[in-house]
């Protein structure tokens, strides 16, 4: 889409070294321009603007996703100056910073997904909500409790920002600032469902995830993994096995969820936890 808006401006060779896809968040578009079009920065910006209507405001992402929150470097290239944005995903409402709080608009297909697994009834574990895209999406649909964890104050506070914007929510949302592992341990109860959407760290905590998972519970763990390990169908097995879990469990899926770079994918495995 991009670079079709681009054909008017720049030549084939400069649209082939543009990314072909970029994120809109709200009315804000985020993009990957490289070195060698920096001086097209503008250009480029004010053609997105152009050919897109719902965008005000293009950013330009300067850095990967790194840091405690996961945040990104974002620069202003035009249209309107600002990083706040509302978000609609799932018919539901989410005020977002870009640049103080993590979010990915590409896992829209996968929150839909847990949600369509949720049972009534459930108590769920979000053990890194962010913003708590997932919660809501959850809780619009489904008569639960979901605990929302996340360690950076401004994620929680967009959270409940957003939970004011979405008040027919069937289930209830609990935004909590906290380390998802002293959460989990100093909790008196275990979950019918954790969700765990870190993939760069999420191995780290898996152990407390399944001490968290009452007998019977489904816990959804993603991570990052080349995609020729991820062809293998023997990695998962293997990679679990090599983390000596001490609760017996069952791997109940294996899915691609998205490409994350170059013949690397992010991918969850959907397991259930036996006491």
């Amino acid at each position: 889409m991009l670079k079709e808006a681009l054909s008017a401006v720049l030549d084939k060779t400069e649209i082939g070294l543009l990314s072909s896809s970029f994120d809109v968040i709200g009315d804000i578009a985020i993009i990957k321009v490289p070195n060698d079009l920096s001086s097209k920065e503008s250009l480029i910006a004010s053609q997105i603007l152009r050919a897109m209507k719902n965008v005000r405001t293009v950013l330009k992402q300067s850095s990967d996703v790194q840091g405690e929150f996961r945040l990104r470097d974002l620069n202003f290239v035009g249209g309107e100056e600002k990083y706040d944005t509302i978000y609609k995903e799932s018919g539901c409402l989410f005020k977002i910073n870009v640049k103080e709080v993590y979010f990915s608009p590409r896992l829209s297909t996968e929150r839909e997904r847990i949600a369509s697994l949720v049972k009534n009834g459930e108590h769920i574990l979000n053990m890194f909500a962010g913003i708590s895209t997932f919660s809501i999406i959850i809780a619009k649909t489904r008569e639960c409790e979901v605990e929302s964890v996340d360690k950076n104050p401004r994620a929680i506070g967009f959270a409940r920002e957003s939970l004011k914007l979405n008040r027919h929510l069937k289930g209830k949302v609990n935004p909590i600032l906290a380390d998802a592992t002293e959460f989990a341990r100093s909790h008196k109860e275990t979950f019918d469902r954790v969700i765990m959407p870190l993939p760069e760290q999420a191995k780290e905590f898996l152990e407390v995830a399944f001490e968290s998972a009452r007998d019977k519970a489904t816990i959804h763990y993603y991570v990052h993994v080349p995609d020729k390990e991820f062809q293998d169908e023997n990695w998962i097995a293997g990679h679990l096995k090599s983390l000596n879990l001490t609760k017996r469990y069952e791997i109940l899926n294996w899915k691609k969820v998205r490409e994350v770079g170059p013949r690397y994918i992010q991918a969850v495995a959907d397991l259930k936890v036996y006491s």
